[in-house]
């Protein structure tokens, strides 16, 4: 006997509501794939919005400008850059996340944003809230240290600082920056104590670097080559995997500390629920880019060297990215609570 108020189905009839079931979800997710297509068949037909989540000048800015002009020329339909920024990018990302998925809004994102802030901070948003579209340009951190120093090598430059514990100090474009966290990292890494001086961006930084007021900085390859003739600094090397191709004979820090390889990316997200197809057709649209000249010579000057990715691809970047900024989070003391 059944249980008092129990429903009875037999045994047959379960397998039938089972496979009616399964029809209609066969049906829907069909039916939901059509509208998506049908979409991007027909997209874009106003403006798409590409947000940057930094003011104007530095690296992300002009990158998105370039990639945006030459997807605004294959399209037909313009890509309107609009700067939004604030709180290390966060203001820019949670409102890209919270944006309507509709294939009008993208942020033009760095490692920042994606990896860092959510680990080291309570942000508005998560990363189940983006999608990744597709990376666009890999940039390393360049090591820059005082001429005022008796250093002129990497080697030289660390057995100085591990002589002289808590004597020198390291400044960064802020708590938590990228490049704040390569310098833990490395300090880290070969045993230097030194003391961090954050400042309120790259710009004073670097200001604060030339005039001699700080040994270290780890800078974007775009900010300090333009002051690589300086008399007061020496550049002695890059924390990417080769060496750069503007700076052919400054070496990788990989070639001191094997495997100590730490860069950011710049690229394009879009809120979940943007439809698969126009994801899928823009990123193909930026690796078309990418593949123009004057697009590549444009992005390498400014530092950085085209990287370009599928949605995969570019998931698969930031979850390896995650395990080593984890790591120099760890180093700098910045875990998220």
């Amino acid at each position: 006997m059944r249980p008092a108020g129990e429903d009875f189905v037999s045994e047959p009839d379960r397998r039938k509501f089972a496979r009616l079931a399964l029809g209609s979800a066969a049906v829907a997710a069909l039916s939901l794939s059509a509208t998506d297509n049908a979409r991007a068949q027909t997209w874009p037909a106003r403006p798409v919005m590409l947000i940057v989540p930094y003011p104007p000048g530095g690296v992300a800015d002009p990158e998105a400008r370039i990639v945006s002009a030459a997807l605004s020329v294959t399209l037909g339909q313009s890509f309107v850059v609009q700067n939004k920024p604030g709180a290390a990018g966060a203001i820019a990302t949670e409102f890209v996340a919270h944006a309507q998925p509709d294939g009008y809004t993208f942020l033009f994102a760095t490692s920042a944003q994606i990896t860092i802030l959510p680990l080291t901070q309570h942000v508005g948003y998560t990363l189940k809230d983006l999608k990744p579209v597709s990376a666009i340009a890999e940039g390393p951190m360049v090591l820059g240290i005082s001429s005022n120093l008796p250093a002129d090598n990497l080697n030289d430059f660390i057995a100085l600082v591990r002589a002289n514990p808590g004597k020198y100090s390291y400044a960064s474009g802020g708590t938590g920056s990228v490049g704040h966290l390569v310098s833990a990292a490395f300090a880290k890494r070969v045993g230097l104590d030194m003391v961090h001086i954050p400042y309120h961006g790259g710009g004073p930084a670097v200001l604060d670097f030339l005039a001699g007021r700080v040994a270290m900085y780890f800078g974007n390859a775009g900010e300090l080559m333009l002051h690589r003739d300086d008399k007061h600094i020496r550049l002695i090397a890059v924390s990417g995997e080769r060496r750069m191709s503007l700076l052919p004979d400054m070496p990788t820090i990989a070639e001191f500390l094997p495997n100590f390889i730490m860069t950011a990316w710049r690229g394009f997200v879009v809120p979940a629920g943007t439809p698969q197809p126009i994801i899928e057709k823009v990123s193909g649209l930026i690796q078309l880019a990418s593949k123009d000249p004057a697009v590549a010579a444009e992005i390498s000057n400014l530092g950085d060297q085209v990287l370009t990715t599928t949605p995969v691809q570019h998931a698969r970047l930031i979850a390896n990215e995650q395990k080593a900024y984890a790591d120099a989070i760890a180093a700098a003391g910045l875990e998220r609570e």
